[in-house]
């Protein structure tokens, strides 16, 4: 039987009440102080993602041992120090900088966290349910099935690593800033993590549309390409010289490109450079001109101009809105 989102919640909640916290308010754990110091934050969505970011330290060395009957999937991600786990009879440890998608059920794992260490992860608790229909969803029109059953083929665990791209890290900053603000909203941040979701779904079972006139080879240069303007959007690089990085002329950069991911090259440079100063703005982190200049704007009623395009709304307005 597939647990549902309550299931996965009480998951969670029974993880933390077996640790060493305390819980201090709805969202927020405490860990003991003589543990070490440090707390966790949690929030579950209407839909029952768990968005959980951990920032702790222990004092000396604290492992701990959960078990669960259950069925669970989480994204997890290691911002800093390593925590060692043996779980399904194997030792996982999720090098710094990188990701992992898991498959867990009816499991037994061991937890060795660092000590004199800051340890800090982000993790998305996604049902099983939500994460087979959105699987269905994307392969709809390809030859594959992708299910948690499947993948696990009755083994306790499962994981697939990947590195996280420039785009994914912003897309966790924000969401970690959300997360531990009183002012979060958990619409918003349910939509952030689905669109995390969805990106390392395609990503990891290599679902990305081939569009006809394009190889493999060509379709993983496109991506490269997009992963290049996420990470150069202030200063991005021409149309020739993006060509010549990822080894495609530019006819098919730019007609690849839209056949891949629906926009043109310039305007996913757009779409990107916008969202980013919506996030700013949305945090209050800056005035309308700073969160221009940090997105590689010079000109300020241009900024205001496509931001209201894009949005229907000011910049100006967002802080109200917000």
């Amino acid at each position: 039987m597939l647990v549902d989102s309550n299931s996965l919640s009480l998951i969670y909640q029974h993880y933390l009440e077996k640790n060493p916290f305390k819980q201090q308010n709805e969202h927020t754990y405490m860990i003991l102080p003589e543990a070490g110091h440090g707390h966790i934050n949690r929030v579950t969505t209407y839909s029952g993602i768990e968005i959980v970011y951990s920032h702790i330290q222990y004092y000396e060395p604290y492992p701990t041992q959960f078990s669960s009957s259950g069925q669970m999937i989480e994204l997890q991600f290691a911002l800093s120090g390593q925590r060692h786990v043996h779980v399904g009879g194997l030792d996982y440890t999720l090098p710094i900088g990188r990701g992992a998608l898991i498959f867990l059920q009816d499991f037994k794992a061991h937890f060795y966290p660092p000590v004199h260490e800051q340890y800090t992860s982000f993790a998305l608790g996604i049902p099983v349910s939500l994460f087979n229909y959105a699987a269905s969803q994307l392969v709809a029109c390809q030859q594959v099935a992708i299910e948690f059953n499947q993948i696990l083929k009755g083994a306790t665990f499962h994981h697939f690593s990947f590195e996280l791209d420039h785009r994914s890290i912003v897309m966790i900053e924000h969401l970690i800033k959300d997360l531990k603000s009183v002012h979060r909203s958990s619409l918003l941040m349910e939509a952030a993590a689905l669109e995390i979701l969805n990106r390392f779904i395609i990503q990891l079972f290599d679902l990305t549309p081939m569009p006809e006139g394009l190889s493999k080879e060509d379709v993983r240069k496109l991506h490269m390409a997009r992963q290049i303007l996420e990470s150069s959007m202030i200063d991005p690089p021409s149309l020739i010289t993006l060509s010549k990085k990822v080894g495609l002329n530019d006819f098919k950069l730019k007609k690849g490109f839209k056949a891949c991911f629906g926009t043109t090259v310039f305007e996913y440079l757009r779409h990107i450079r916008l969202d980013y100063a919506m996030k700013l703005l949305r945090s209050q982190e800056s005035n309308v001109t700073e969160a221009a200049m940090a997105v590689g704007y010079s000109n300020v009623s241009a900024f205001s101009e496509q931001f209201f395009r894009e949005y229907g709304v000011k910049p100006s307005s967002i802080k109200k809105v917000f």
